[in-house]
């Protein structure tokens, strides 16, 4: 099992913003998260990020309980990586930013190298390698954002509202490129939607 959570209660300002009873989390598949704003997804994809801690519960990853040592909290993180639904992109060209993870995880220039042209090639924007991240379009921050992800080869990829704010073409992308990475690496994907349809059609489960 890749998760187990038991008990799990988020309270925020004397208020239970989160509240699971018990769930559990299949290694290797694609879950969607459906739900009205403030129904708590974003605050559960902070938690399996590991950006966040419960106020009550147990977590576990791949069997173990997750608790609050930094250097756990530091392995775990690395294991799942999260976008945001409102992406950062650093000042300078594309490649810098796809570069960024690599480099604090001390992997070689030369792999450095190669993983930027693998993803700008996974998500179609090969000749944005010099470009400027911040005239990006919408769309296209999105997609850099999920290959500044998959840069790291994380094992389980989290996406918070990855369709939101572009237009139906960049959606298609983005969905057809979270279903060929959970396809061909084998990369565990838990993302959130508004719609139904849009999860149902893509993810093995939905919650």
């Amino acid at each position: 099992m890749l998760y187990e959570l038991e008990g799990i209660k988020r309270n925020f300002k004397g208020r239970t913003v989160l509240d699971i009873d018990r769930l559990g989390i299949t290694e290797g598949k694609i879950y969607s998260l459906i739900g009205p704003n403030g129904a708590g997804k974003t605050t559960l994809l902070n938690l399996l990020a590991f950006l966040d801690k419960q106020s009550e519960g147990v977590m576990r990853f791949k069997g173990a309980a997750v608790g609050s040592s930094a250097r756990q909290l530091v392995e775990m993180r690395r294991s799942a990586v999260l976008v945001d639904q409102y992406p950062i992109l650093f000042t300078g060209p594309v490649w810098k930013n796809l570069e960024y993870g690599l480099k604090i995880r001390k992997v070689a220039k030369g792999e450095r190298k190669k993983r930027v042209r693998e993803v700008l090639d996974l998500v179609g924007m090969q000749r944005f390698l010099d470009a400027d991240a911040h005239k990006l379009s919408g769309g296209e921050t999105k997609r850099l954002a999920l290959a500044r992800a998959l840069a790291v080869r994380p094992d389980v990829l989290l996406c918070d509202e990855p369709g939101a704010n572009v237009d139906k073409e960049n959606q298609e992308i983005i969905l057809s490129i979270l279903d060929r990475i959970n396809k061909s690496w084998g990369t565990s994907v838990i993302f959130s939607t508004h719609y139904l349809a849009q999860g149902r059609s893509l993810s093995h489960e939905t919650l």
